[in-house]
């Protein structure tokens, strides 16, 4: 039963690609949209994508590459790392998982309120996976909300949770360096396929950290004392409990140093978490 902990994030998969027919007016609002999310592209330099684009469409093999990598690394790439984060029974498990949740929570509601088109929609630019592979753009991708779900890149920030938390999986550092090559190459993939704006790559990584906040508010909640056993705290009722609890918290060494490595290399809020047995082992 463990395994169904992911079972969320698929349904919270579904609702981004259901929202098409559930909003209204998404495909008038993103292409209107997108027009304002040029200008502010262009203004971040974002223009280069279109070079990009335009050479990869010129050298075929680079667009099979490049449209493969968008289409099945997503999802592959993210699962993979959730079952071993399961199967490895990481202390953190569930800090990540309701990260990952909250992003996706994040994106529905940007993607609901905010419908943006992709370049790719756009006159001078090429639809690389299209062109690669027809049946997932006119089967799968023309019935899904990801149409006009541009801003935010859920691509760039689903990468990014999977080197953050790759820490929890690997200890060397060089493998942990390794892993942020993957939200690297997915931020120069999605440009040059014409799927995201520059626009969408940068405010990906604030949408994890907002996402990781989230994820810590319950727990930093409980060890405020805010709540208690799932019910808020009476203002001074449980003042003796909390003196007597506290000589009784566990050294945090007591998990074979996970948590004071990935202290190291995940940022705030995260980190503490992960550093925190009374933060992180909180389900």
């Amino acid at each position: 039963m463990r395994y169904a902990q992911i079972i969320p994030v698929g349904l919270l998969l579904w609702g981004l690609d259901a929202v098409c027919r559930f909003r209204a007016g998404a495909e008038l609002a993103g292409l209107k949209n997108a027009v304002a999310v040029v200008i502010i592209n262009r203004e971040l330099g974002g223009a280069v994508a279109g070079p990009m684009n335009d050479w990869v469409v010129a050298h075929p093999a680079a667009s099979i590459a490049a449209a493969w990598f968008y289409v099945a690394l997503q999802s592959t790439v993210t699962g993979a790392v959730g079952v071993l984060l399961i199967w490895r029974r990481v202390p953190t498990f569930s800090l990540h998982r309701n990260a990952l949740i909250a992003c996706n929570l994040i994106g529905l509601v940007v993607f609901w309120l905010y419908p943006v088109a992709p370049p790719r929609m756009l006159p001078g630019y090429h639809d690389i996976t299209a062109s690669v592979i027809p049946l997932f753009s006119g089967v799968l991708e023309d019935k899904a909300a990801n149409q006009f779900a541009s801003l935010p890149s859920l691509h760039v920030a689903w990468s990014l949770w999977v080197a953050v938390a790759c820490a929890a999986l690997v200890r060397r550092p060089l493998l942990r360096a390794a892993a942020w090559l993957y939200p690297a190459a997915t931020s120069v993939d999605v440009l040059a396929t014409a799927n995201h704006y520059l626009l969408d790559v940068i405010t990906a990584p604030g949408v994890v950290l907002l996402a990781y906040a989230i994820a810590l508010l319950p727990r930093f909640a409980r060890r405020l004392g805010l709540v208690h056993g799932g019910s808020l705290r009476r203002h001074g009722s449980l003042a003796g409990h909390d003196r007597g609890a506290a000589g009784q918290q566990h050294d945090p060494r007591g998990h074979h140093g996970e948590r004071r490595h990935l202290g190291d290399h995940v940022p705030w809020p995260a980190g503490e978490a992960l550093i925190k047995p009374e933060i992180a082992d909180a389900d």
